[in-house]
């Protein structure tokens, strides 16, 4: 595995795999590497056991220092990736198409988050090329007083 700093965990709903779009998987995988990351993308990998599955993915959360989540869909898994990444202060990047709003508040509401709403795929794609992942990072803000994620130093959330 390569250096945990510059891996990135692109998450995505599975449950139903054969319907869903995954060009937007694409997106993030080309985003991902134009920064100089590796992207562990579950949604491009072969299909093995639920036991091989969770270890695969755990492994790879375990070893990735930013984590990019396509949540247009519900997914207990992204849910528990999500959680995953709270717990370990990793920041966490949500990918949401307007259509298909709401999204879940606690993933909304948490400190390490950040949503990135968007209409089309052009759209997300500018907004993510002027997203800069090595300038992301989890700090402790002293205007909303408690640690989250920030980009370039300015809080995300205030």
């Amino acid at each position: 595995m390569n250096n945990k700093e510059k891996n990135v965990y692109i998450a995505c709903s599975m449950i139903k795999a054969k319907q869903l779009d995954f060009s937007l998987l694409d997106i993030l995988i080309e985003f991902t590497k134009s920064q100089g990351y590796n992207p562990f993308v579950p949604g491009k990998m072969e299909d093995a056991s639920s036991k091989e599955i969770f270890e695969r993915d755990m492994n790879w959360l375990r070893n990735s220092s930013k984590i990019i989540a396509d949540v247009n869909e519900p997914s207990h898994g992204v849910g528990m990736e999500i959680m995953y990444a709270y717990q370990n202060e990793i920041p966490i990047i949500c990918l949401l198409n307007e259509k298909n709003k709401p999204l879940s508040r606690m993933v909304e509401g948490s400190p390490n988050t950040v949503v990135l709403m968007y209409h089309s795929k052009n759209e997300i794609e500018e907004k993510l090329y002027n997203f800069e992942l090595d300038k992301t990072k989890i700090l402790f803000c002293s205007e909303c007083n408690e640690k989250t994620i920030h980009l370039d130093k300015k809080c995300l959330k205030c």
